[in-house]
Formats: structure tokens, C-alpha cells, sequence
């Protein structure tokens, strides 16, 4: 029986020069495929993320996540480290606290703050919320809601 065989070797191997389009390498330290468009272009085929294990710690500055660009034609897929990912959401980059801005830009505070000074989020009288013990979660209990005359 005829068997396909494809090219194969190091990520850092992968050729960048005279490739047949639709000639197939497949990376066997990284375990991606790469497939030539031309001589010198080459598209990755992306993984499927549910079959990709999970990361037992982060590392910001070298950790990478992978983004979906809509806006982009070709590639859709990109990457971005985690911190410039916590930077585009204007949260501290020594931040692992539930720290995050309430608009583009903002200075970053906790969503539920210590004191009642440090939060991004206030409440009115007829609200309160309590903190779980063990840092879990927080309840929001609603006391009268008016909505008022027309």
C-alpha cells in the first residue's frame, strides 16, 4: 500500500526558501504542522485547543496565548505574551490579583476592595455585599429596588 511521508525535523529547522506549496513539515519537538504556500510562505496549521494540556504556572514574560484576529485576512491566529495581554487590559504586569480597569486606560484597582476606598466598584445604600471566608467569591444582596413612577 502507498504511504505519504512528511518532511520532519526542529521548529528551528523548518526551511524558509525554496518550498513546493503544499509540501507539508511537521515539527517533532514542537508537534505542529506548517504547510508552504510558495518558495519563501508557510501557514501553521493550528491545534485543537481542547486536545492542549494546561499550564501549571504562568510565566508572563514567556508564556504565550493564542488570539483569534478577525480583522486580519490570511492567518487569523496570533500570539501575544500574557503580560502584554495583562497590559492591553490595564492590569499591573506584577499583578495575580483579581486587579482590572473599569475603561481603556484606567488606573487598575481591586473589584472588591479591602476597605472600601480600593475597589473599582461602589455601591449604594440599598446594596451590600459580604466576602467569602475562603476568598472564593462575593455575594451581592439587593435590599429595596424602586424603579420609580412614569
Amino acid at each position: 500500500m502507498a504511504r505519504i511521508q512528511l518532511k520532519r525535523g526542529l521548529k528551528a529547522n523548518l526551511p524558509t526558501t525554496a518550498m513546493l506549496a503544499g509540501e507539508a513539515h511537521f515539527t517533532t519537538d514542537r508537534g505542529t504542522l506548517h504547510i508552504a504556500t510558495d518558495a519563501t510562505s508557510k501557514l501553521s496549521v493550528v491545534p485543537a485547543i481542547d486536545d492542549l494540556s494546561s499550564l501549571a504556572s504562568i510565566d508572563g514574560a514567556a508564556d504565550l496565548l493564542l488570539i483569534h484576529d478577525a480583522s486580519a485576512t490570511g492567518q487569523k491566529e496570533k500570539r501575544v505574551t500574557f503580560n502584554d495581554f495583562k497590559a492591553a487590559l490595564a492590569i499591573p504586569a506584577g499583578s495575580t490579583d483579581e486587579k482590572c480597569s473599569v475603561v481603556s486606560g484606567g488606573t487598575a484597582g481591586y473589584i472588591w476592595g479591602t476597605d472600601g476606598t480600593n475597589g473599582i466598584l461602589r455601591m449604594n445604600n440599598s446594596m451590600t455585599w459580604t466576602k467569602d471566608s475562603g476568598n472564593a467569591f462575593v455575594t451581592l444582596a439587593v435590599g429595596d429596588v424602586d424603579l420609580g413612577t412614569f
